[in-house]
This record gives C-alpha cells, sequence and structure tokens, in this order.
C-alpha cells in the first residue's frame, strides 16, 4: 500500500472534528444571547469553521452573514477573519481560484492594520492551498511565513502547525530526513502543550520510519499512538493506525499478524463509518485470504466494492455542493452590480440637479456643453443598464441549467436504485442454474461409471434425472433472461410516449425491487411487504417508466420510513402495503407504511423542491418534487399524504383512465 502522510488534513481537523458537535451547540446557542457586533462577527466565523468540514453549505452561509455585519459596522479584523474563512470552505470544495481570491483579500486587510495573528491564519490557509495543489515550492514559503509570525507573536498553537504541516511538505517532497526533524520536533512541543495531536504525530512519525524502512521502530512508534487515540475515542486515526500495522507485518511476511490488525482496522473503521479505511482494510483482507480462504476472500471483496461506490456516490454530493456554492456566489455578484448601478443613477440625478441650478443662474453661455455632457451621461447609463440585463440574463440561464442538471441527477439515482434490486433479484434465478449445473455434471459421472459398468437401468434412471435438471436450468434461465429485459426496458430514457399498461404488474414490480434495493444497501434490514390488486383493474394509458420512477421514489420513502423507524425504537413488525383500486373513472394506487410519519409542518413542504428529512448526502429533496409533477402536470392526475408523526404515512397516487 501506499505511503499515506496524514500530517496536514489530519492533523489539522481531527481535534475540530472530534469536538464539532459540542462546541457548535454552545456557539449556536452564544448566538441567541445579546452581543456587541463585533463579537457576533467573531462568533459567527468560530461557527464557520466548527462546521466547514461537515457541513459546508451551512458554513459559507453563516460566514457570509457574518462579512456582511463586518462590513456594515467596518470591522476590519473581523472582515479580515471572516474571508479567510471563505477561502478555507471555498478550498475545502475544490473552488481553489475563488479561495485564492478570498485569502489574497484576507491577507491584503490584515497587513493594512498590522494583524500579525491574522496574517499568520491566512498565511497557513495559503499554504495548504498550494500544497493540495502539489506546488511543494509555493506551500513551504507560506508555511515558514506562517512560522516566523507565530514566533513573533508567541502563538504556539500556530508554530505547532506550522511545523507538522512543514514536515508533511518534506514528506511529500520525499525528503524524509528534513520531515522526520520538523515532525520530532512538533511532536515534542505538542507534548509540552498536551496537544491533541499526539497520536497523529505518533503515527506520522511511524509511517516516516516505515517508508525509510526501519519497521521495528515503525511499529513502536504505532503502538505508542494507540492509547491516545483510543482515550480520546479518535477511531479514524484509530483504524488508520492498525491498517499501518497491518502492512508492516505484511511486509515481514507475518501474516497472522497481518490478518490480525487487518481485522482490528476494519471493525474499528466499521464503526466510525470511515470509507478510506473500510476500502483500504477490506482490500488488504481480500488480497490475504484469496490464499487461504476464497469465500472470505470474496466477501472482503465485495465489502471493498461498496466502500468505494459510497465514496463515489459522496463525491457526488461535494460536486452538487459545490453547484450551490457557485450559484450563491453568482447571486451575491449581481447583487452587488445591482448597488453599484443605482449609486450611479444617484450621481447621474445630482448631475442633472446640478445642471439645471446652473441653466437656472443665467450661464447660458455654456448650455451646448452641458446638453453634451447630459446626452454623453444618458448613454451611458443606457449602456450599464443593457449590461445588466444581459449579465441577469446569463445569471438566469445558468440557473435554469442547473436545475436541469440536478433534475438529471436525481432521475441517475432513481435508476440506480433500481438497478440494485434487479440486481439482487437476479441473483436467486442465476444460484438455481449454478447449483443444478453443478448437480448434473455430477450425474454425468455418475451415468459414466453405470454405463462402463454395464448397468443400462440405472443409466437410463440417471438420464431422467439429468432432463429433470436441465428443465430446472431452462426454467431459471429464462426467469433471469425475463429480468434482464425488464432491466433494459427500465434502464432507457423516457420517451414521453404513452401506452396501455398493467398498474398490477407495474406495482407488483417496483414493489419488490423497491425492497431489494434496500436489502443490498444494508443486509440487516427486514420488513414485511404486501400487494393487494383489484383484478378487474383496466389497463391504463400511461408513461410507464415516467410512473415506475413515481412508485420507486414512494416505496423508497416507505421503506427508508420503516427502517428509521426500526433503528430508532427497535420496531419489529415494519410493513409496506401497495394497494390498487378502480373508481369514479379512475385508477387508485395507495402506498402505505407504519414508518415515522410526518408532522404537519414537513406534510406542508413534503412536495417542494430541495426540501428533504434525510441527512445531508442522502437526500436531494427533488424526489417527491419530481413525483408530483409527473402525475399532476404529465398524466393529469393528482398526488396526495396522509400521516400521523409516530404511526404512519399513506401516499394516494390518482390517474385518470380516459386521459390519451
Amino acid at each position: 500500500m501506499k505511503f499515506v502522510v496524514y500530517f496536514l488534513l489530519v492533523g489539522l481537523t481531527l481535534s475540530i472534528s472530534f469536538a464539532q458537535k459540542s462546541s457548535t451547540d454552545s456557539l449556536k446557542q452564544l448566538l441567541t444571547q445579546p452581543m456587541a457586533d463585533s463579537s457576533r462577527v467573531l462568533v459567527l466565523d468560530e461557527l464557520g469553521r466548527s462546521l466547514m468540514y461537515s457541513k459546508p453549505l451551512e458554513a459559507m452561509q453563516l460566514a457570509q452573514e457574518g462579512l456582511v455585519l463586518a462590513k456594515k459596522i467596518k470591522y476590519e479584523k473581523g472582515e479580515s477573519r471572516i474571508l479567510n474563512r471563505l477561502g478555507s470552505i471555498l478550498r475545502i470544495t475544490g473552488n481553489y481560484p475563488s479561495a485564492l481570491s478570498m485569502h489574497l483579500a484576507s491577507l491584503k486587510i490584515a497587513e493594512n492594520n498590522n494583524d500579525l495573528d491574522g496574517m499568520a491564519k491566512t498565511l497557513n490557509n495559503m499554504g495548504i492551498l498550494y500544497l493540495e495543489q502539489k506546488d511543494a515550492q509555493k506551500a513551504n514559503a507560506y508555511f515558514r511565513q506562517t512560522k516566523t509570525i507565530a514566533e513573533k507573536i508567541n502563538e504556539q498553537n500556530l508554530v505547532l502547525i506550522s511545523l507538522i504541516n512543514i514536515g508533511s511538505n518534506y514528506a511529500k517532497l520525499n525528503q524524509l530526513d528534513s520531515a522526520l526533524i520538523y515532525t520530532q520536533e512538533a511532536y515534542r512541543m505538542a507534548l509540552n502543550q498536551q496537544n491533541n495531536n499526539i497520536n497523529v504525530l505518533l503515527m506520522n512519525l511511524g509511517n516516516i520510519y516505515f517508508r525509510i524502512g526501519n519497521y521495528p521502530l515503525s511499529l513502536k512508534y504505532y503502538h505508542q499512538s494507540l492509547p491516545y487515540s483510543i482515550k480520546t475515542r479518535n477511531n479514524r486515526i484509530l483504524s488508520q493506525t492498525f491498517l499501518e500495522m497491518a502492512q508492516v507485518f505484511k511486509n515481514n511476511n507475518a501474516i497472522d499478524s497481518c490478518l490480525y490488525y487487518a481485522k482490528k482496522s476494519f471493525e474499528v473503521a466499521q464503526n466510525a463509518q470511515n470509507m478510506p479505511s473500510i476500502f483500504e482494510a477490506s482490500k488488504l483482507l481480500s488480497l490475504l485470504y484469496d490464499s487461504l480462504d476464497k469465500s472470505q476472500a470474496y466477501t472482503y471483496f465485495k465489502l471493498a466494492a461498496a466502500a468505494k461506490d459510497t465514496m463515489f456516490n459522496q463525491e457526488k454530493v461535494k460536486e452538487l455542493q459545490n453547484i450551490g456554492f457557485n450559484e450563491q456566489l453568482r447571486h451575491q455578484e449581481l447583487e452587488n452590480a445591482q448597488k453599484e448601478y443605482l449609486s450611479r443613477q444617484r450621481i447621474g440625478l445630482l448631475l442633472g440637479i446640478l445642471v439645471f441650478i446652473i441653466i437656472l443662474t443665467g450661464i447660458l453661455y455654456r448650455n451646448n456643453l452641458h446638453k453634451q455632457k447630459a446626452y454623453t451621461l444618458l448613454q451611458q447609463q443606457k449602456a450599464e443598464i443593457n449590461l445588466q440585463r444581459d449579465k441577469a440574463e446569463k445569471a438566469l440561464l445558468e440557473l435554469k441549467q442547473t436545475q436541469a442538471q440536478l433534475i438529471q441527477k436525481e432521475k441517475l439515482a432513481n435508476l440506480g436504485e433500481l438497478t440494485a434490486g434487479i440486481a439482487h433479484e437476479i441473483q436467486n434465478p442465476l444460484n438455481f442454474v449454478n447449483n443444478f449445473s453443478e448437480l448434473s455434471i455430477e450425474l454425468l459421472e455418475e451415468m459414466n461409471e453405470e454405463i462402463d459398468r454395464g448397468d443400462i437401468e440405472e443409466a437410463k434412471t440417471i438420464t431422467g434425472d439429468l432432463t429433470q435438471n436441465l428443465q430446472k436450468i431452462n426454467l431459471h434461465g429464462r426467469r433471469a433472461s425475463s429480468i434482464v429485459s425488464s432491466m433494459l426496458e427500465h434502464s432507457r430514457a423516457s420517451t414521453g410516449e404513452r401506452v396501455l399498461t398493467d398498474i398490477n404488474k407495474l406495482a407488483d414490480e417496483y414493489l419488490r425491487l423497491s425492497y431489494h434495493g434496500m436489502r443490498a444497501k444494508d443486509k440487516t434490514f427486514n420488513a414485511e411487504y404486501e400487494l393487494m390488486t383489484n383484478e378487474n383493474l383496466p389497463l391504463v394509458s400511461i408513461v410507464p417508466q415516467d410512473i415506475g420512477r413515481v412508485l420507486l421514489n414512494l416505496l423508497n420513502n416507505a421503506f427508508y420510513a420503516v427502517w428509521q423507524r426500526q433503528n430508532l425504537t427497535g420496531f419489529s413488525t415494519a410493513k409496506v402495503i401497495v394497494a390498487t383500486q378502480h373508481a369514479n373513472q379512475q385508477i387508485i394506487i395507495r402506498v402505505k407504511d407504519n414508518g415515522t410519519g410526518m408532522s404537519e409542518a414537513t406534510k406542508a413542504k413534503i412536495f417542494q423542491p430541495f426540501f428533504t428529512t434525510k441527512p445531508t448526502g442522502e437526500g436531494t429533496g427533488l424526489g417527491l418534487s419530481l413525483s408530483y409533477d409527473i402525475i399532476t402536470k404529465g398524466h393529469g392526475g393528482s398526488l396526495e399524504v396522509q400521516s400521523t408523526e409516530g404511526v404512519g404515512t399513506e401516499f394516494i397516487l390518482h390517474l385518470p383512465i380516459d386521459k390519451k
């Protein structure tokens, strides 16, 4: 496994993430109390810092609120801090050009006010930015400036951070001697300060000696790191340390010890939901078991694949958040441009009044000159109005494009759920085909033996068994083929063409697919489901792919609700019911669950775009909004919700039969 350096990202963020929940709550509570505006700016900056790694969008909004307040009260120190914070948030979300602009603006204000603390913090973040961009030379220059200023103002925490970053930088340059010197110095300082980064520094020392090839000393530092991580419940670093120890034993061909620590890493990473460590540990265990136990190797290979898939989805979520940030920035730029335009209008009005007063004083010989100036000003204002109109139209176009992208992502997410369910369901016929094929091979071998013995009657008996096996293989093969055909049908983009469709069959298919999709994501999930159909239901003209997406979305939400109630209360009778009816020239589909239910406030907003009750990263807030539009606008029907909090939810879908 490649040597991974956590000097910068882990060293700077772990102490923040462990205390994040309590510090965030305290800061939010503090904001509700009366305080000076300058103090409120600094509290907003700290709150943005505590949230920027877990909730960057909320952190961005808080920082922008602080920036508006700092400018309003002309608090330049606070403005510098907030601009630096905005730069860090933009860097975390991958918007490096805008991040650098924010840092430069922060540095300029700090320099103008001789704010050495603000200068040091901004220079450090600029070094991090260039380190992430793999420009080690520039990063090193900024870290050394940070260290010089921090020593000058005796800010020991900043000195420690700069030493960690310089060591990290030398490690990236593969200058391990220099990396070791700075990391050891940072370690001694952390011990004196009783700093929370001691376990990280010990692990980094182990990593350096591992890369040098001094395995005994590497293991020594890894072992010293463990008690600190266990004491602080830092499962992220604990899992990484176990994984690095497993790599040391692997290089020493101590396979038993390697297996032991790889399993420890995997268990701790699972508890901490640390996907990178789950992926690396599963991959290592799969490799180790490949020659020991093929079944175990395959199990860990699947876990590694699942972890990799989860990290991919998280990257998609992060990409979606970046789009939101960029759109927010465009709105801010448009607002600033409009303010400048209004200011120019007021200046033009004052100039016009001045011209009018001068005309009234009787200075007639300058009338022509003033008329020319007024005409020029009018042309400038007209050009400015046209420019602002073009900017507004461009911003509107970009907003529509962004909305279209979000809708496409939601459709892709639904397709992913559908594919997971089909893949889970197709496993059953494939298992039958494999089992009967293996059994047929054994029967053929027995038949050959009986023929060799001359026992033709026994051989004929075996051929009968073979015939039955082949019939079953053929039956389950046709079942698998049918499932694949369905998958291909549903994976096609919707053409918008209506066809006569059996709603009972469609509901049955998506009910099973949704359940198996949920089981594919969480093996521990279990719930009852039931389809109650009206067998005399007429065919209805619909776009099957669109109605399928609606049913899949409603069923996914229903199974998620009962799963959530199971996790919260230990509820054991989870059930989802789908019922179809025919009344008043309408097809009525009911999707009912006994999950967590909804409050009145949630029901009022449930069909609004981007509204979601799921945790960050698990929902876009577009599923029910798109479903509502498909039913009401696309098919002329209606979609209603009835729910009682703590009891369950029922969605009622009406489709007109005579709609062509």
